[in-house]
């Protein structure tokens, strides 16, 4: 006597049935994980130790241990997904059709619910303190607009007769030179458009909505070109590198901040254009790029806060963002899809070299992007022995150690000394165990949707990858994008309101543009091609990226903004420089605290020895002492400060030997007695 199914009735899943059917248990699983064990790991290892921000009557953080370790438990979902992918695609489970498309759309439709309500969810999100942060990416007239453009993206590729005329189009784009170039200079104009208005003048640089942050960005270049050398006598603020790729300029055409924007802009672009030739080395055409590269660049450009102002506000006027934080990780992944595609750099302890460069230049992005080559290369060469694991790890630890060995010997050759690598995690953990400046993180919201695409981004590499050695490059980039998404969230879960939310769009749009790639090749590969939800999801993803379109900047406006000024240079700090000039003599050393010190001393002909930006810069009691240890081992006998010092500053100046001698509105002299 027999029951249930006939096993002739029964089949084996296909690997992406499994990533569908495993999705859910998968992110049950961690949902509760992030909830149970969150918290602990959250205390265990990220709660602050020892000394807490300083001085207490200005600066109170808000530790959020849970939260971290929330953060860090949910990276761990994609991971087990992917694993039950591999595990699942081995010995694929025997089950009934039926039960198979049940279980499969009743995840995909999980799947679409959660984008859409973490979109509408946005919109009621308050950020707070900062009246520019009060702001969201999802009006509902844009996500209707996207809805709209999803549909006809979907209708589109339903059509077996628009299937024929992409592909027809596409192989003539990539047959004709001319198209490529075309191709190209649409790509090439459309992103000096959104990269224009970051550039600006010491004239017209206090009409930007951001005229605050000029002191932050320029502040390692300026300290660079009054001798200081990061990890040595300088305490980096955003990065390491990129204060060398700006000094060059500025020593040569001028140390003012057209130099720096020009220059910042200048990379920004060529790190971007990089970016469109991974579009089209993984979509195999010219014209597909550029139809993923506009959207894609819209995305990470998107306008930021809500202002009266007429040039509306994005990342490109964010220096610590673009290129500080971005570029070096997009060239690694550029170098990342031509080493997959058998293109230079051949030897990957190469690649592994310039990932170690990213790294040591920003921890945030620099560890995901670094983690993210390693499992792209993992994934193209398929190691199935111990010894190729191994070989594997020796050439990523060849690379790191080479890239170690390049900033040390810049060191010793600038300072004579070694760099000091701890450095690195000073202001990572300022921000993020401390709590300086943090806001808690929505329970809904856009983030969600991110963390979806990048989780999305890595199952379906992994689903590529057992299912054969298919376009290597396409798959590669789809497990770079995903592992480098959600490890540089981090840098949003540690003061998540809108501006960080914003600074992942174009990692999210990355992620978006590759998995429309998928979707796309599916679509033109198969005549009887069917639309999933899955499908959708993606479409509607990539359908609000084309919707930020419409956000370009228009180019013909640059030339009358650079032409507009304030009626003096907002930094020209004419008082300041006055004040420090008629106290200090040629090549004396000092320490200015100020905004823009390294840059009044390189102005004044005087050596700057604080190993810190600013005054602001400095938030904990340990950084105030050792600027004193920096000027007790220079010899240093004067401080130059902003006034009104808080109480306990003002002890501890006193404490040390210094006396306030002189000052004026904006600035104080401290002299050691």
């Amino acid at each position: 006597m027999t029951s249930g199914v006939a096993p002739a009735r029964m089949r084996a899943v296909r690997a992406e049935e499994i990533a569908w059917i495993a999705a859910v248990p998968c992110a049950l699983v961690t949902f509760v994980a992030v909830v149970l064990l969150g918290p602990t790991i959250g205390h265990a290892f990220l709660a602050p130790r020892g000394e807490p921000l300083w001085p207490p009557e200005v600066l109170a953080g808000s530790p959020e241990p849970a939260k971290h370790g929330r953060y860090v438990v949910a990276l761990l979902g994609p991971v087990v997904l992917a694993m039950a992918v591999w595990l699942g695609a081995r010995r694929p489970p025997q089950l009934h059709p039926a039960l198979i498309a049940v279980a499969v759309a009743a995840s995909q439709a999980m799947l679409l619910a959660l984008a859409l309500v973490a979109l509408l969810a946005q919109e009621g999100i308050a950020f707070h303190p900062n009246p520019l942060s009060q702001w969201s990416p999802v009006a509902r007239h844009t996500l209707l607009v996207a809805v709209g453009l999803a549909v006809l993206l979907a209708v589109a590729l339903r059509s077996a007769r628009m299937r024929d005329l992409v592909t027809r189009a596409a192989r003539g784009v990539g047959a004709s030179r001319r198209w490529q170039a075309v191709c190209a200079a649409i790509a090439a104009l459309c992103t000096v458009s959104w990269l224009l208005p970051a550039v600006n003048t010491e004239a017209t640089v206090g009409l930007a909505q951001l005229s605050d942050l000029p002191p932050w960005a320029m502040g390692d270049a300026y300290a660079i070109l009054n001798g200081s050398t990061p990890l040595v006598d300088l305490h980096p603020f955003y990065s390491v590198l990129w204060g060398y790729v700006a000094a060059g300029p500025m020593r040569l055409f001028g140390a003012g901040i057209a130099t720096f924007t020009v220059t910042m802009t200048a990379t920004s672009a060529i790190a971007l254009l990089l970016v469109y030739d991974i579009f089209r080395r993984s979509a195999g055409n010219a014209l597909l790029a550029l139809g993923l590269y506009l959207p894609f660049l819209a995305l990470g450009f998107a306008e930021i806060g809500v202002t009266d102002a007429a040039d509306p506000l994005s990342n490109a006027e964010i220096f610590s963002v673009w290129p500080m934080r971005y570029a070096g990780p997009y060239v690694l992944a550029w170098l990342t899809a031509r080493h997959v595609g058998g293109a230079a750099p051949r030897r990957a302890w190469l690649l592994f070299l310039v990932a170690g460069l990213v790294l040591v230049n920003n921890i945030e992005f620099g560890l995901g992007a670094f983690a993210a080559t390693l499992v792209a290369v993992a994934a193209a060469r398929r190691p199935s022995s111990i010894r190729a694991w191994t070989r594997l790890g020796g050439e990523a630890l060849t690379g790191l150690l080479a890239a170690a060995a390049l900033v040390s010997l810049l060191s010793l050759v600038r300072a004579g000394a070694l760099p000091r690598f701890g450095l690195l995690l000073e202001y990572p953990r300022i921000f993020g165990v401390l709590g300086l400046v943090a806001q808690p993180l929505p329970t809904l919201g856009l983030h969600l949707a991110l963390y979806a695409t990048f989780a999305g981004a890595i199952a379906t590499a992994a689903v590529r990858l057992v299912q054969g050695g298919r376009e290597p490059v396409l798959t590669s980039m789809l497990l770079w994008s995903g592992v480098f998404g959600l490890i540089a969230a981090g840098y949003y879960l540690g003061r998540s309101d809108s501006f960080k939310l914003a600074a992942l769009f174009s990692a999210w749009g990355l992620s978006l543009a590759l998995l429309t790639v998928a979707v796309g090749q599916a679509a033109l590969a198969s005549a009887s091609w069917r639309l999933l939800l899955a499908d959708a999801t993606v479409l509607l993803g990539f359908a609000f990226a084309v919707c930020m379109v419409a956000q370009l900047p228009a180019p013909w406006l640059q030339p009358g903004r650079l032409r507009a000024h304030t009626p003096a240079p907002f930094y020209a700090q004419a008082d300041v420089v006055g004040f420090v000039a008629r106290r200090t003599v040629p090549r004396e050393k000092v320490a200015i605290v100020v905004p823009f010190g390294h840059r009044i001393a390189d102005r004044l002909g005087i050596r700057n020895v604080s190993p810190f930006i600013m005054d602001q810069a400095i938030v904990m009691r340990s950084q105030w002492q050792v600027l004193l240890d920096a000027m007790e081992r220079e010899g240093t006998r004067k401080l130059f400060t902003a006034p009104e010092p808080p109480p306990a500053l003002h002890r501890l100046l006193t404490g040390a030997g210094l006396s306030r001698r002189a000052a004026n509105s904006r600035v104080v002299e401290w002299v050691r007695s």
